[in-house]
């Protein structure tokens, strides 16, 4: 009674799976390009991806279903063996390739019903190789007083190699921008180049170098109506002008201070001169940091008053 159990069992499911409807469906298969001629690069447009419509048994769509179908296009045999082409050359251009069914591998009893788009379109353009130069974009600002000079980058040029189209309008290549928000030193950072992956291009190298120099901001500052003092004299001393204006080059931090000028000293030294009148420059000392850059006026007249 057993045995007549498993035969009837064994019975159905022979009998269900040799009965099951046909089962239809549409894949998408990534077409990839074989046997590129190394003087030539593909540019748009050219195709991608082939839909191809299948029938078979449920269990075997299903298996064809859950492999990484692609097709593949051999240029040579598709382009060099066309008797309208020049043998074992392939020339730049605008092509289209029939799909063929025989390429796609499929299993026994699965069957293509139809294939979408039915040629492959490739354009075919000279490839060129250049070196051209680097630019460094930033981001953000760096800390207050400070400025970022440009972006030195190692190496300082890059190499492109793709289709002399396109190439040859590119006149340098960015790098991702670099964040400099907040920066007081200089810093060194690995790049990547910023290039459009669509485009085709290969670049050597991928990733460079980048040296950041930050320093402190220098300005140029005017400071007016300044007194002249006088040392190393007790007579009594009248300076014509009184006054003086200076020009000064310094780090933004410290010219900006609210006190700076009273950091300055400017006099004449007046030491061993007995009364008269005599024709001196002011000497002026300013704070380590900061260049005198223009003193108006240089020359003074100094008149020393005898006692009494």
């Amino acid at each position: 009674m057993k045995k007549l159990l498993i035969i009837i069992v064994l019975s159905l499911f022979f009998f269900q799976g040799c009965s099951s409807k046909p089962k239809e469906t549409d894949l998408l298969l990534p077409v990839h390009f074989l046997s590129m001629p190394s003087y030539l690069v593909k540019t748009s447009p050219f195709t991608k991806n082939i839909e191809i419509h299948i029938k078979g048994t449920a269990r075997l769509v299903k298996q064809i279903s859950a492999d990484n179908l692609s097709y593949h296009v051999d240029l040579y045999t598709d382009l060099v063996s066309d008797p309208a082409g020049d043998s074992g050359v392939i020339e730049p251009g605008l092509y289209s390739i029939p799909v063929i069914k025989e390429r796609i591998p499929l299993l026994p009893g699965v069957i293509i019903t139809n294939i979408n788009p039915s040629f492959i379109t490739i354009r075919l353009q000279k490839a060129v190789t250049r070196l051209l130069p680097i630019t460094i974009p930033y981001t953000g600002k760096p800390a207050l007083g400070y400025i970022a000079l440009p972006a030195k980058p190692e190496p300082d040029k890059i190499s492109l190699t793709g289709a002399d189209s396109i190439i040859n309008t590119i006149k340098s290549v960015k790098t991702k921008p670099v964040d400099i928000t907040g920066s007081k030193e200089s810093f060194k950072k690995e790049v990547p180049v910023d290039i459009d992956k669509a485009s085709g291009i290969k670049i050597l190298p991928k990733i460079v170098m980048v040296s950041v120099p930050i320093k402190e901001k220098t300005i140029i500052r005017t400071f007016r109506h300044i007194s002249v003092e006088t040392k190393n004299n007790c007579l009594e001393t009248i300076i014509t002008p009184r006054e003086i204006q200076i020009q000064v080059k310094g780090y933004a931090n410290i010219l900006k201070e609210k006190t700076i000028e009273k950091k300055f000293k400017i006099y004449m030294d007046l030491n061993g001169l007995k009364p008269g009148i005599y024709v001196r420059r002011a000497i002026i000392i300013l704070p380590v940091g900061l260049i005198l850059i223009s003193a108006r006026p240089e020359i003074f007249t100094v008149k020393i008053k005898p006692k009494g």
